[in-house]
């Protein structure tokens, strides 16, 4: 009995890194956390989540990756330095251990140098840049408690990845390994929005994370269908527009998974194909996902979501007709979509019940007016990371509670934030990574990297209408999951080809 039980530790231990990535794409949309109010939490009496620092379950998971990854790191190190101590003794004859230790450190010196220059690519440098700037930027925060949080979320997203892609270059994990937990989680969000909003209420999953919504309670996103009030699907993220984020990722992967599948079976009729782990999964069952995905993607009523998967689609439409030189399906690929585009403004322009209206629109030009005007006044350092709300306080301090939100556009509040600088340093790492990574001619996958730069182009164009991407924990892991991807299978590609 203990030997099985010291067997089943040890499996545990020797695979606890894979486990927690796992279990983090597949719960990390849980909203479980742990509030730490300060001063600041209630502006206007009501409370405000961008100026209260939590800790969340994915926090959690990602803490506890770091820690057991160093702990490993280090035992490696302590043996491979008792290998080293047995080598010297068994050299002392014919070479000084002198000698020998200081053409030890020479060589790991040399090769340490020659590994960061070949290993530095250009999105890393200025990732790395960007990262020192918000940092240097709580200097000049007037609230830095959230200014070293919001900092501190960053950094821990980024060392999750670095970690996921040393994992990966040793052939531990597989993107198709992270994709399934996606794929899991994907399915629970869909169907509990799905059945919130056919209930019209929240479902009681308070332990999952799930927030309490209904149609008649303040703050809850809500569409007007013919004067009756109906919630958007939440699923357990913060705001319907979140989990429409999460959902671009399950179907542009699932679209392209079973498009794939289906070219693949035309091709090779009675070969067989080479098995990996999502190839067990029937094409029925990716089916019925897509299905469950997309229907819960329409019922978040996400405008900023509908307008970038209608965009990208439509774009990836007519770069295939013009590459295979349809001038008539390509004519009239452009004539249906100006007419969608003119029935989508008309609709807005006159509607005052359609989930199209310009109310909403409207409501923001609030929070467009804030950063113009800091953008104004502080355009090269900008306020210090996290500190948009703060501003908002000072500056509009008649606002009622509800009112203190960030600027719906990613690219204004980062300018606000962190200074045209700290734009100008974001954009070149995004370039960057896309220059290096999303080419068409690079080695081809399972996953390809065109369904991860589908994402971050769709991400991208969001961006321009919301938030949530730079202020919001699990929208910013959201932003970060098709880098990862995309980057994990590279490392994974380079290491099978060696």
């Amino acid at each position: 009995m203990k030997a099985i039980f010291v067997k089943h530790l040890g499996w545990l231990w020797n695979n606890a890194e894979k486990i927690l990535v796992f279990v983090f794409f597949a719960t990390f949309s849980l909203n479980l956390r742990k509030v730490f109010p300060t001063f600041a939490s209630y502006p206007g009496g009501e409370f405000n989540e961008y100026l209260t620092p939590s800790l969340n379950w994915s926090d959690v998971l990602i803490l506890s990756l770091i820690i057991i990854y160093i702990i490993k790191k280090l035992y490696s190190q302590d043996k491979g330095t008792k290998r080293y101590q047995i080598y010297l003794y068994n050299r002392k004859r014919l070479l000084s251990s002198i000698a020998v230790r200081n053409t030890f450190l020479l060589r790991n010196v040399v090769l340490g140098v020659r590994n960061r220059i070949s290993s530095s690519r250009s999105e890393t440098i200025f990732l790395f840049i960007f990262l020192i700037w918000s940092a240097i930027s709580i200097f000049w925060a007037s609230f830095w408690i959230i200014a070293v949080y919001r900092l501190l979320i960053i950094l821990l997203i980024v060392n999750f990845a670095v970690i996921i892609r040393n994992l990966a270059k040793k052939g531990d994990i597989k993107a198709e390994f992270i994709y399934i937990s996606l794929l899991l989680g994907g399915i629970f969000q869909s169907l509990l929005g799905i059945f919130q909003f056919l209930l019209n209420r929240s479902l009681g999953f308070r332990i999952l994370g799930e927030s309490i919504i209904g149609p008649d309670l303040p703050g809850i996103a809500k569409i007007v269908v013919f004067g009756a009030k109906h919630i958007r699907a939440y699923g357990t993220f913060p705001h319907p527009n979140v989990l429409a984020g999460f959902l671009i990722i399950q179907i542009i992967f699932l679209f392209s998974l079973i498009t794939k599948r289906l070219a693949q079976n035309a091709s090779t009729k009675d070969k067989v194909p080479h098995e990996t782990i999502l190839t067990r999964i029937p094409t029925c069952l990716l089916l019925v996902a897509l299905f469950l995905n997309t229907a819960c993607f329409l019922l978040t009523f996400s405008r900023s979501a509908f307008l970038s998967l209608f965009l990208i689609g439509l774009a990836l439409l007519l770069a295939k007709l013009a590459a295979k030189r349809k001038l008539i399906w390509l004519i009239m690929a452009i004539t249906i979509f100006l007419l969608l585009l003119h029935g989508i403004l008309d609709a807005s322009r006159h509607s005052k019940i359609f989930f199209l209206s310009t109310q909403s629109l409207e409501e923001r030009n609030s929070y467009l007016e804030v950063s113009r005007e800091t953008i104004v006044e502080h355009p090269w350092l900008g306020l210090g990371i996290g500190q948009f709300i703060v501003q908002e306080i000072v500056s509009r301090p008649n606002w009622s509670g509800w009112q203190y939100q960030p600027v719906h556009n990613v690219y204004l509040l980062i300018t606000a934030e962190l200074g045209i600088v700290g734009l100008i340093l974001f954009l070149m790492f995004l370039l960057t990574f896309i220059n290096n990574y999303c080419k068409i001619n690079r080695l081809p996958s399972l996953l390809t990297t065109k369904p991860y730069c589908i994402i971050i182009f769709s991400f991208l164009f969001i961006s321009f209408f919301d938030h949530y991407f730079w202020d919001i924990k699990s929208g910013m892991i959201i932003f970060a999951i098709p880098l990862i991807l995309d980057i994990v299978d590279r490392a994974y590609i380079r290491k099978i080809s060696g």
